[in-house]
């Protein structure tokens, strides 16, 4: 796939000069050099090679370009599409992040780890202001320049309100605050990422010892569980700041007021003060099961996914039952699948949409192509071809390969609206490209 990326870069006639500098599961980044009729310039490529979600792509760019009028954040110059590729360019700006710094350097001393904390909390304020959390502040996702430090990668910002993006557990895991497990994200995540990113820029190691845990369980539950490894590590003055930061509890950690209050010399709460620091270092044999015990939505719905798959519908349904109680779409939704189909309870076509429908307000694509079916087939409600096509572009704007497929079969065929073949082509060749048989 990196080959034929770079295929593809080398055909821009604009750039040249061009190296890989990261690389991940749906994008690439890129150092080129672009010229223009200004001259030319470094420029950061970021490739995104998988383009299913293009609501996605679209609320990142708005959010972006609204960004671009502040100095804390890189330059945000231009999307470009190509083939099936989308091309974003930013200024070049260093080539080292946190981790590669403090890799090549050591920790960072308590003066540049306030610098660090400075840049961190105009970041956020600016983003947090209009609603949006980043979603991954980790030492990779922050690039060192020579007087600043620049908080990068908003792919994973979202608004923060309860919704089936804060429910899909997307991000680095390894700094994950846990209330994620829940389907939440709101600006108290972003500290308590925060705060595990700065135990990390003043000590060289992971706040849980996570870095060699490569089962994402488990990494789950440290966020959980563990407590600070080897707090005394950590210079005097930050210690309290951090446990502060990183309270399991969103409600008890700092605001980003109190923490500039902190950097101006205010004061550290008297109960963080009292607060005890055990680590807790062990791992269970089955950290799902634990979690779901705990009452924690996402591990209840990988059980019940889990009893589904094994036959055990009556368990599932209970379990499915239990989350979409509490407002979590993705068990709505295969709720719904199940009064649909009679699994494990009377067919009933009512309770089906009705749970489609709450999981739909809530952004869950899947659940909008299932209501998309039936408006198309006439299932359980009279045919309406123009909501079946509405709901599908919703699903197919969002990286549901069924409604991509289907919405491509609508335009093909004229069905709900005007025949478009470029349309129809378009959305068949995404599904195509992401294996939707």
């Amino acid at each position: 796939m990196s080959d034929d990326i770079l295929a593809v870069l080398q055909r821009q006639s604009d750039l040249s000069k061009i190296k890989l500098i990261g690389k991940g599961g749906a994008s690439s980044v890129y150092k080129a050099i672009q010229q223009s009729t200004a001259g030319e310039k470094s420029q950061i490529v970021r490739v995104i090679s998988d383009i299913r979600n293009h609501h996605s792509i679209k609320r990142e760019k708005d959010l972006l370009n609204y960004l671009n009028q502040f100095s804390d954040f890189f330059h945000f110059n231009e999307i470009r599409k190509v083939g099936l590729y989308y091309l974003q360019f930013f200024d070049y700006k260093s080539k080292f992040n946190l981790k590669q710094q403090i890799k090549k350097k050591g920790p960072l001393s308590s003066t540049s780890t306030k610098t660090l904390l400075v840049n961190m909390i105009s970041t956020l304020d600016k983003v947090h202001k209009v609603g949006f959390v980043h979603g991954d502040i980790k030492p990779t996702n922050i690039v060192v320049s020579a007087k600043q430090y620049f908080l990068i990668d908003w792919t994973q910002s979202i608004p923060f309100l309860s919704s089936f993006d804060a429910e899909i557990m997307v991000g680095d895991k390894r700094y994950s605050p846990p209330e994620r497990l829940n389907g939440l994200l709101d600006e108290k995540s972003d500290i308590y990422s925060l705060g595990c990113t700065l135990y990390y820029a003043l000590t060289g190691k992971h706040i849980y010892r996570l870095d060699k845990v490569e089962d994402t369980n488990l990494q789950l539950w440290a966020q959980v569980h563990h407590s600070i490894h080897k707090l005394n590590t950590v210079p005097v003055l930050w210690r309290n700041l951090i446990v502060w930061m990183t309270q399991k509890e969103p409600l008890k950690r700092p605001s980003l007021l109190e923490l500039q209050k902190w950097l101006e010399g205010g004061p550290i709460p008297k109960w963080v003060l009292r607060s005890l620091v055990e680590s807790e270092q062990a791992m269970p044999a089955d950290p799902i099961a634990i979690l779901a015990s705990e009452n924690y939505l996402y591990p209840i719905f990988r059980q019940a996914l889990m009893y589904e798959d094994e036959g055990n519908l009556s368990m599932a349904f209970k379990l499915y039952e239990r989350c979409a109680l509490r407002g979590y779409s993705r068990a709505e939704n295969n709720l719904g699948l199940m009064y649909e189909r009679g699994k494990s309870v009377k067919p009933s076509y009512t309770m089906a949409i009705s749970m489609y429908q709450r999981a739909v307000k809530k952004g869950n694509p899947f659940a909008a192509n299932n209501l998309a079916r039936l408006s198309e087939k006439g299932i359980g409600m009279p045919i309406n071809l123009g909501q079946a096509y509405k709901l599908h572009k919703f699903a197919a704007l969002r990286g549901n390969l069924k409604s991509q497929n289907s919405l491509g079969l609508m335009y093909q065929k004229g069905s709900g609206m005007n025949v478009n073949l470029s349309q129809a082509r378009f959305w068949f060749d995404i599904a195509a490209t992401h294996r939707n048989k």
